[in-house]
């Protein structure tokens, strides 16, 4: 027997799952009679021959084509498949959310699920008890709790179970591309909440389909092909390598000549100026008349409640994204100026130098961009307590057509020890993760530009004859 490594929270070694298929019904007993003198089964290997190891607190990514053997790996690991031969290691309490409802009973309450997932788990009924609230306010389901799971929709079935899954305090959580399912705004907190726990040193696994995925989450990747590992490496080489045979077997389509906006507007001379910094922000009293929803705000205070952090002394009420036409919207067109809003109070004093900062994350939640109001010489230490306010950032993005979305916080800085004109956070006042989500569409004229990944440049080429 094999010595087991105490520092790999998972470790396989020549792992394959076979799968045997008959034309005919009668072949299986027909098999069974010749005693192994003849074969009638169509052999399938979904897996064939896997060795990795992961160690304690890393971070996996699996990415692969459909049929590639990702999710029959993701459950050999977690324990719902047996593998046909080789030797699996799995160290620690494992949480896996592979497919929609896997694990939940149909029949019985999301309430009485939670209960059965934690025992299945490992957890007493105290420890359920303590984390019922948590799970529960995570999943927004707080009034559809207590009915049947086989009522709730697909994005209602998997907030519980992404819930369940992260509040069962695993050492290794296994997630298999569920955040694809439900809408923007959960992906977006459920990203956060896998960061906070990442940060904590639980073992991270996650198969997707897309290479930027795995480079921002995960600090390994897999590659798979056909049941078997075509590359293990880091998540950079993993990714570009996996990325690049994408592109490969991609049919380009070429663009046509850029054709005027039909409301008169210079798509291209307005999308110079390359990158996407603030025009100076606005600071103003609010609500303005109109322009604050209350509902609006009631609803972006359930969505941050969960993953919400800070000392306090200010509170993010809303964030609202308006188009060049004035209108509050969550999709925007290419290339075409708009305002992010964030309304705010101070509900205490706070310190000089206290900055509303807002980012914006493409859709695997990696920040792609930054603005801070302290740099527009916006400091929030003289504003009056309990007033409402909001600071308004007009940009020009150059963001590419795709999903993204905004965070935003409040929090005293201090100059950088060793970097002239730089501020770092001395303390968190309030952060809101999941707060707003928006898109960029495609323009829908015809537009000769580089849409690939999240930035369109602007940029010229020449061509000169060498000697």
């Amino acid at each position: 027997m094999s010595n087991i490594d105490l520092s790999h929270a998972i470790s396989l070694q020549g792992v394959s799952k076979v799968y045997h298929t008959y034309s005919n019904p009668r072949h299986r007993l027909m098999e069974l009679l010749s005693a192994g003198r003849k074969q009638y089964a169509r052999e399938t290997r979904a897996l064939d021959d896997v060795s990795f190891a992961l160690e304690k607190g890393g971070r996996l990514g699996i990415v692969g084509e459909n049929g590639s053997g990702k999710s029959t790996l993701l459950k050999v690991l977690a324990r719902v498949l047996t593998p046909s031969s080789g030797t699996v290691q799995v160290s620690g309490r494992v949480s896996a959310l592979l497919e929609l409802g896997a694990g939940f009973n149909p029949e019985l309450t999301g309430r009485e699920n939670i209960s059965q997932f934690g025992l299945l788990h490992g957890m007493s009924r105290e420890q359920i008890e303590a984390a019922q609230p948590e799970i529960i306010q995570f999943s927004e389901l707080r009034d559809a709790i207590d009915h049947p799971v086989k009522t709730y929709s697909s994005g209602m079935a998997v907030r519980l179970g992404f819930a369940c899954a992260v509040y069962v305090q695993p050492d290794i959580l296994i997630v298999d591309e569920a955040l694809s399912v439900g809408d923007a705004y959960f992906q977006n907190k459920c990203l956060h909440k896998i960061r906070s726990m990442l940060d904590g040193g639980v073992t991270f696994i996650y198969v997707t389909h897309a290479a930027d995925a795995i480079r921002s989450l995960c600090n390994q990747g897999l590659w798979m092909e056909k049941g078997r590992v075509r590359l293990c490496g880091s998540s950079t080489e993993v990714g570009a390598g996996y990325q690049r045979e994408i592109f490969n077997r991609m049919v380009k389509g070429g663009y046509a000549d850029a054709a005027p906006d039909p409301a008169g507007r210079d798509a291209d001379s307005e999308g110079a100026g390359g990158d996407d910094a603030a025009a100076p922000a606005r600071a103003s009293h609010a609500p303005l008349a109109g322009e604050f929803d209350s509902a609006s705000a009631s609803a972006f205070g359930d969505r941050v409640a969960p993953m919400r952090t800070g000392s306090g002394e200010a509170r993010i009420l809303d964030i609202v994204l308006y188009d060049d036409d004035g209108n509050a919207t969550d999709s925007v067109a290419f290339r075409r100026p708009h305002r992010l809003r964030v309304i705010f109070s101070l509900k205490a004093p706070v310190p000089p130098n206290t900055s509303l900062n807002v980012g914006i994350a493409d859709n695997s939640g990696k920040q792609v961009c930054h603005f801070s109001s302290l740099v527009q010489d916006i400091d929030l230490a003289n504003l009056d307590v309990g007033a409402p306010y909001s600071i308004e950032f007009d940009y020009h993005p150059t963001l590419c057509p795709g999903e993204y979305g905004i965070t935003a916080g409040i929090s005293s800085m201090v100059d950088h020890p060793s970097r002239h004109g730089q501020m770092v956070v001395d303390s968190v006042v309030d952060y809101c993760a999941g707060g707003q989500r928006f898109s960029i569409r495609f323009p829908d004229y015809p537009l000769k530009a580089d849409l690939w990944g999240v930035v369109a440049i602007d940029y010229s080429a020449d061509l000169t004859k060498l000697d």
